[in-house]
């Protein structure tokens, strides 16, 4: 059993940052749900291994052109935490007026008393808006105190027009908080360049609580429409509580609500459960 678990965690670990390049859902769902590793701090080398579940469910509605419908998305990821290291896999179904699209993703974060590395690669399967492959990678590094800039760059092949973003920002630790702040741009081929910019934070309510807030505004959040970017301005705003159920189990709600032009519109309800061993 021992040496089942150090080839998975040498999969989980060693295969992402072999054949990284860039990558997480699509732009909407990644400037809503991707946050930046806790405070960066160094682990004792006594440190114990620690195994993450996480699940995650969000149900949407939009409305498409006179179209109405729903979306939903169910992710499951399963980590493993050893000192710096974390590496994990998850596994996601997407659905769109009831067509299914499935994708998997296998990451690692490093970290480091004064800088972050992730990197991560994903696949879809049976897709139809999906992309066939993703891939990305992300540093972060220390400016003073709790002041970090980072910088991402994510790659998606899809059927039909690739895409390659670059997002340099800035973050900011204070307690058991942060405030984020990225600036982007998407070049989609054959389509030109977009652009966007987002904020967000996480902030501390007492012991068991913490509340995320932010907004993300720009062109081609969501690319619904095949049009140029400019006729594509659209903005999010999101929202998330967490609870510390106990010491090993976090549930989370969260809302949000998107809109792109010319007419598209999407509201969405979040849930999860996260949990460590």
């Amino acid at each position: 059993m021992k040496k089942i678990s150090v080839i998975i965690f040498i999969l989980i670990v060693i295969l992402p940052v072999v054949i990284y390049a860039a990558g997480e859902a699509q732009t909407e769902q990644m400037l809503r749900t991707v946050v930046p590793p806790p405070m960066l701090v160094e682990e004792k080398p006594e440190a114990k291994g620690q195994i993450y579940l996480d699940s995650y469910y969000e149900p949407s509605f939009v409305v498409q052109g006179s179209r109405p419908g729903r979306w939903r998305e169910i992710t499951n990821r399963v980590g493993y935490k050893y000192k710096n290291i974390l590496g994990y896999i998850t596994m996601s179904q997407w659905n769109r007026y009831d067509v299914n699209n499935y994708t998997a993703h296998f990451g690692t974060y490093l970290t480091f008393p004064n800088s972050y590395a992730h990197a991560e690669v994903g696949w879809g399967w049976d897709v139809t808006y999906m992309y066939k492959f993703q891939s990305i990678i992300e540093y972060g590094q220390r400016i003073k105190n709790g002041l970090y800039w980072q910088v991402g760059y994510n790659f998606r092949n899809y059927a039909i027009n690739d895409t390659y973003m670059v997002y340099p920002g800035l973050i900011y630790y204070f307690g058991d908080n942060y405030i984020s702040a990225d600036y982007g741009m998407t070049l989609t081929e054959s389509r030109g360049v977009a652009q966007f910019g987002t904020v967000k934070g996480n902030f501390a309510l007492g012991k068991r609580f913490s509340l995320l807030l932010g907004m993300a505004a720009g062109r081609r959040l969501y690319d619904i429409f095949v049009l140029p970017a400019r006729e594509q301005f659209g903005y999010i705003i999101f929202s998330g509580l967490n609870f510390n159920v106990c010491p090993w189990a976090i549930a989370r709600i969260g809302y949000s609500y998107g809109t792109e032009k010319p007419d598209f519109i999407k509201r969405s309800i979040s849930t999860s459960l996260s949990l460590k061993f």
